[in-house]
């Protein structure tokens, strides 16, 4: 059995570290944000921003998701090829509920594990 590449151990603490961050962090910032907007754009109804906001609260099992996936990469890096493939086309959509780190990290984590390298680790 051969070391396994050093981008998967990279890519599942970078999905742990962004989990963590999209969990505690990019919700709340995520759910004020367009709820202000929302409101704003209703001309201060906030009550339909705050509604519009709540679109944001899914970006909580997203980041559970993310913890997730990090954890198996860490613990076991070769059968973690496939759930950390669909971590990183999840935390791409989570752009859509507001979450922009999420996004960014599934770009890297989508480039790092379609490198050769880590192709060849993970289907042999």
């Amino acid at each position: 059995m051969h070391q396994p590449p050093e981008q998967i151990k990279q890519v599942a603490i970078l999905q742990l570290v962004s989990g963590l961050v999209t969990l505690f962090f990019m919700t709340c910032v995520s759910w004020f944000t367009i709820a202000t907007v929302g409101a704003v754009c209703t001309f201060f109804l906030g009550g339909l921003g705050g509604v519009c906001g709540m679109v944001s609260m899914l970006l909580i099992p997203i980041g559970i998701f993310e913890i997730v996936s990090g954890v198996i990469g860490l613990t076991n890096p070769e059968g973690a090829g496939p759930i950390m493939k669909i971590c990183s086309y999840v935390e791409v959509v989570g752009i859509l509920f507001g979450g922009l780190s999420t996004a960014l990290a599934g770009g890297v984590s989508m480039t790092m594990l379609n490198q050769p390298e880590v192709v060849a680790y993970l289907e042999g």
